[in-house]
């Protein structure tokens, strides 16, 4: 059995933590690598980290000042010694056999990426987003990210071979961290498995940076997919298309959650994206390769700014 390292950054989740890490301690798979990173949390987190240290001697507890989420996770990896790597956010939590089922995937698939789908829950309100029983390379797994992120594009319900992160660290001080790092670490890996089963239980908390009203912070949006593109432009060319088309749908999701308010208040903002769409509107009418229907849409929407 392969040392697995377990990621988790904590900030200001007291009511939660609990919870995510008894779902980690709990995994059919034992052997594992626990390391609690304390972003500088200003509640009773410091406390329960250092409490579950002493409950399993897997646990290990990192105390740093605040410095954000990637910083928090940049720095587990750092101290990791794992083969694989696995990231959890502090508010969720994971099926008991999650971690044994990701790695049987990957060392049956002999990948070094593995990815489950995703049971997201608020409150009464739950959906589960299914992963495609899938294998393939990096140049397949990127064609399904850019098709309505049928690779999910987030960190957390995957585990990962150690060498994927070899030159790679998440962006500090960036939102959208995983639409920064997700397509580099898909390019770095050999073979990616995904399998469907919805294992890693994602909580959608009112206030976060994803659910809340605009803010400068959302144009790091815009530039993390506008970053994928350049990416997939000088090393995949075959999809840089798909990844295109992707860009702006994301950029034109991001421009419709703009009030009226928000629009005057952050007009330099507003009158970007608007430049990016309606610069694009001959190539998304007669040459993107989105779907008839998507394609219409985005060109009204687009029409209509």
């Amino acid at each position: 059995m392969d040392l697995i390292t377990v990621i988790i950054p904590v900030y200001n989740v007291e009511e939660y933590l609990d919870e995510c890490v008894d779902s980690v301690v709990s995994q059919t798979y034992s052997n594992l690598e626990i390391i609690l990173v304390d972003d500088g949390s200003p509640d009773n987190c410091p406390a329960k980290c250092d409490e579950w240290a002493g409950k399993d001697s897997r646990i290990k507890v990192i105390h740093k000042q605040n410095g954000g989420l990637s910083d928090a996770r940049n720095a587990g990896i750092d101290i990791a010694t794992g083969i694989y790597i696995i990231f959890i956010d502090s508010d969720d939590y994971i099926r008991q056999d999650m971690i044994e089922k990701l790695y049987s995937a990957l060392t049956r698939e002999k990948a070094d990426i593995a990815a489950c789908g995703i049971h997201s829950f608020e409150g009464d309100k739950t959906s589960d987003w299914g992963c495609h029983d899938f294998t393939g390379n990096p140049q397949q797994i990127l064609s399904l990210l850019y098709d309505d992120a049928k690779y999910p594009v987030s960190a957390w319900n995957k585990i990962y071979s150690r060498n994927c992160w070899a030159n790679l660290r998440f962006p500090v001080g960036k939102t959208c961290e995983d639409a920064f790092t997700t397509y580099q670490l898909v390019h770095n890996a050999n073979r990616i498995v995904m399998i469907p089963e919805p294992l890693y239980c994602y909580r959608i908390r009112p206030g976060s940076i994803m659910t809340s009203s605009f803010s400068l912070k959302k144009m790091d949006e815009e530039e993390a997919w506008r970053c994928n593109y350049q990416f997939i432009e000088k090393n995949y060319p075959e999809l840089k298309k798909n990844a295109f088309d992707f860009y702006l749908q994301r950029v034109n999701v991001l421009i419709h959650t703009m009030t009226k308010e928000d629009k005057e208040k952050f007009a330099e903002q507003y009158n970007q994206l608007r430049r990016i769409l309606k610069d694009n509107i001959w190539y998304v009418i007669f040459s993107s390769k989105l779907r008839w229907k998507q394609r219409i849409k985005l060109a009204l929407d687009i029409i209509k700014l």
